[in-house]
């Protein structure tokens, strides 16, 4: 999407043009250079509470001089998305990231008084948690999507809490553990990490190989965790979802090397949505992972590292292709895919990015991939991706300096 400016919706008139493409946001096209604003346009940006456009052209009586090629595809039959459609998205999606924004002020200041004050009150979690079990229990289609929640002004460990979180109690729901246990899933998820606030920064942020002693340091911060929440009182079940929420099905994970059944449920759902939440983060050490690839690499290690049935649910949650995933389409165009489809993980909604001959332009739709010729074949690098391989290959190497995953 190109460079923007936001634009007041209620000054926009039926019957302008705009000398460029009119977006709702930067998943959106609501309008391309030749066609007119509507009134029903309008009313729509109203009904659904949109006081804002964005686009880098400026309004015009008349449509712009087109020299647009076309998009190189018949698009006749062809399911694509319907203004109410993208509107309403939208404003769903604003609905959550308000709910992540609250849950991680409230964890990043959780964190401050309980380093500063040694102050953990299990009554203040509980409340904030109701208001994320709402919006998961209504929203759930749409929380799931962490790889889209950025925010790097705040503390890794902060987000990367929040994201799993959300994500275990999305699992929990699945699950349908009722709501007290949603509760007790939700504390042991936001406070999972709360021994290794206890430890310096950079045992959790270096860029370098770990010592032998900074290994078992980070190794022992569940047991912190544990007799931190213990001396506070809170539930067994919180307390030992927070023990074992680094421990692998095979016995290889840690601190006490537990298998299969011995492992709580709690604990099984926390260490899968952890390890999805890290991959699909930047780190010191490596950038973000896609959100396919990173459970493409997780279904390799289902009942050796992650519980069955817990990463069957994840994936069932976030989709074969989650949202941000570069596709290829069976007719060779490329896109991005901007919803999931519950009915069909396969066959996500695309945002078309580059038609069949490989033509991009502003002018492309927002598809379903249900039909014969529109389906996605395979995840593809996307173009950010292929710079930054190109970028890896031509960089000199790095010596034998090993990197955590």
């Amino acid at each position: 999407m190109p460079e923007t400016k936001k634009i007041d919706a209620t000054t926009i008139e039926p019957g302008q043009y705009f000398t460029a493409p009119l977006y709702l946001d930067e998943r959106y096209i609501l309008l391309s250079p030749e066609t007119p604003i509507s009134a029903e346009l309008k009313e729509r940006l109203v009904k659904w509470g949109f006081t804002s456009v964005e686009s880098a052209g400026e309004p015009t009586a008349s449509a712009p001089s087109s020299g647009a090629e076309g998009d190189g595809q018949s698009l006749t039959g062809v399911s694509t998305v319907n203004l109410d459609e993208g509107i309403q998205e939208s404003a769903i999606r604003e609905e959550v990231d308000a709910m992540f924004t609250r849950l991680a002020d409230f964890t990043e200041r959780l964190f401050t008084s309980y380093v500063s004050k040694g102050d953990l009150p299990y009554d203040r979690i509980t409340e904030t948690l109701k208001e994320a079990i709402e919006t998961v229990r209504t929203r759930r289609h749409h929380v799931v999507r962490i790889a889209d929640v950025h925010d790097p002004a705040r503390n890794y460990i902060v987000m990367h809490t929040v994201k799993t979180t959300v994500l275990s109690l999305a699992v929990g729901h699945v699950f349908k553990l009722p709501p007290h246990r949603l509760l007790e899933l939700g504390t042991a998820a936001l406070l999972h990490e709360i021994g290794m606030i206890r430890l310096p920064s950079k045992l959790y942020m270096s860029e370098s190989p770990l010592s032998e002693a900074e290994r078992k340091a980070i190794t022992a911060h569940p047991v912190l965790g544990f007799r931190i929440l213990r001396e506070s009182s809170y539930p067994m079940p919180v307390c030992l979802g927070v023990l074992e929420s680094h421990e692998r099905v095979d016995g290889k994970g840690y601190p006490r090397g537990l298998t299969g059944e011995r492992i709580s449920l709690y604990a099984k759902i926390i260490f899968v949505c952890d390890s999805y939440s890290a991959q699909v983060s930047k780190r010191p050490f490596r950038d973000a992972r896609d959100g396919h690839s990173s459970l493409m690499e997780m279904l390799k290690e289902r009942g050796t590292a992650y519980d069955e049935q817990v990463l069957r649910v994840l994936v069932q949650l976030i989709s074969v292709y989650p949202v941000g995933t570069h596709v290829e389409l069976e007719n060779g165009a490329r896109g991005v895919v901007v919803d999931t489809n519950d009915d069909d993980p396969r066959s996500p909604i695309v945002r078309l990015l580059t038609d069949s001959s490989g033509t991009s332009g502003d002018k492309l739709p927002t598809i379903r991939t249900t039909q014969s010729g529109y389906r996605v074949v395979r995840a593809i690098a996307s173009p950010q991706q292929e710079e930054a391989s190109e970028g890896a290959d031509t960089a000199p190497k790095p010596g034998s300096q090993s990197q955590k995953s």
